[in-house]
């Protein structure tokens, strides 16, 4: 069985790889429509359909508290108008000083958008605000 931090390494590599080869912008445009499709496919594989149609905050919350309790960080939380993702498991894996120029930033942002679309049928948009080791919080709308 593989190591997942390896496992995390390899993406995060496997991201910096997309954005030499199609530049800074379609990598990011690339890793997070490819969050929100693995958002998507990960619940229904979870879940199985969704039969209830939640409201957009509450998906929001109850996709936070699903990707917690799946390990991607130590604590996801809404607040504010923000998610604040603490102890995340893609930040250490990034190579360099400048986080937030990192795709993976934006595969993590349409996971959360893929899980919210699922839950409630509607879009949220995540911008990243805030990126440093070990903490990430995006702005929603």
């Amino acid at each position: 069985m593989v190591d997942p931090d390896i496992l995390i390494l390899a993406i995060v590599n496997a991201s910096e790889g997309v954005r030499a080869l199609v530049g800074d912008k379609g990598a990011k445009a690339v890793f997070r429509d490819a969050g929100r499709q693995a958002g998507l496919k990960l619940l229904e594989s979870l879940m199985g359909e969704f039969f209830s149609v939640l409201d957009k905050e509450e998906a929001l919350k109850r996709a936070c508290i699903i990707l917690e309790d799946l390990g991607f960080a130590k604590s996801i939380k809404k607040e504010n108008g923000n998610v604040v993702i603490e102890e995340d498991i893609f930040t250490d894996a990034i190579n360099g000083e400048n986080l937030s120029d990192s795709p993976i930033i934006y595969f993590f942002e349409g996971l959360i958008e893929g899980f919210v679309f699922f839950m409630s049928n509607q879009k949220v948009t995540l911008v990243p605000e805030v990126v440093e080791r070990g903490k990430i919080v995006y702005k929603y709308s």
